[in-house]
């Protein structure tokens, strides 16, 4: 008796599982595209608006699309605020994080730190949505919450710097200064910021700011009484 090799046969996966991966990229980028749409849309009723008209319905009417499908996205207002406002706060803790893990001197990267804050300060967009978010958060606990946590995580890692800067002082002192140099940015960025009155007496001051952070860095632990 001969014998027969047999070949299996292959099977054919069916034509629909064959292209579920083009698919799925083809759905993965449509929900890109419409998580995009809702940021943007979002951004821009904030800055025409403001936070008292800020409502999900109506970050779905400018975006085209239905408050379900908004909410399948965002399922909050807070979510969407947090990926409109978050990109710039992420800015400052992502710069921090590097900053704490490299070699850059102290000194250096918080006054770059804050250099940066003053020029957000004079930037229109910038500066309405963070003050949006700030006025939110005075009525909102969420908002709040979420505020309250950027603040910690932006005012630590700028005491881990001050201390680094001057290792006398102790952490409370370090955190002391650091809440004041953040203090005087969001005070200087109502003083300064972009769109408002300019007053000639207001010349020169961000370099009398950048002075005192100076001084606030390179200052001595005070004495014990």
């Amino acid at each position: 008796m001969t014998d027969v090799t047999v070949t299996p046969v292959r099977k054919r996966r069916p034509k629909s599982e064959a292209m579920a991966p083009a698919a799925e990229r083809s759905t993965r980028a449509q929900g890109q595209r419409t998580r995009t749409a809702i940021i943007r849309a979002a951004r821009k009723l904030l800055l025409e608006g403001g936070s008292l008209e800020f409502s999900l319905r109506e970050v779905a009417t400018r975006a085209g699309i239905s408050i379900s499908n908004l909410q399948y996205y965002f399922p909050s207002r807070l979510a969407v605020l947090r990926a409109v406002i978050e990109p710039v706060i992420e800015v400052y803790l992502r710069d921090l994080e590097r900053a704490l893990a490299g070699d850059t001197a102290p000194r250096d990267t918080v006054i770059a730190l804050l250099e940066r804050g003053l020029r957000d300060s004079r930037s229109t967009e910038t500066a309405a949505l963070l003050w949006h978010f700030i006025s939110l958060a005075a009525i909102d606990d969420e908002c709040s919450r979420l505020l309250d946590d950027w603040y910690e995580a932006l005012t630590r890692g700028v005491a881990k710097l001050v201390r680094a800067q001057n290792p006398n002082i102790t952490q409370a002192d370090s955190l002391h200064r650091a809440t004041l140099m953040i203090a005087m940015v969001d005070g200087l960025s109502l003083q300064l910021g972009a769109g408002r009155r300019k007053r000639e007496y207001t010349r020169g001051l961000e370099t009398k700011f950048l002075t005192m952070v100076d001084c606030l860095l390179r200052l001595d632990a005070p004495k014990a009484a």
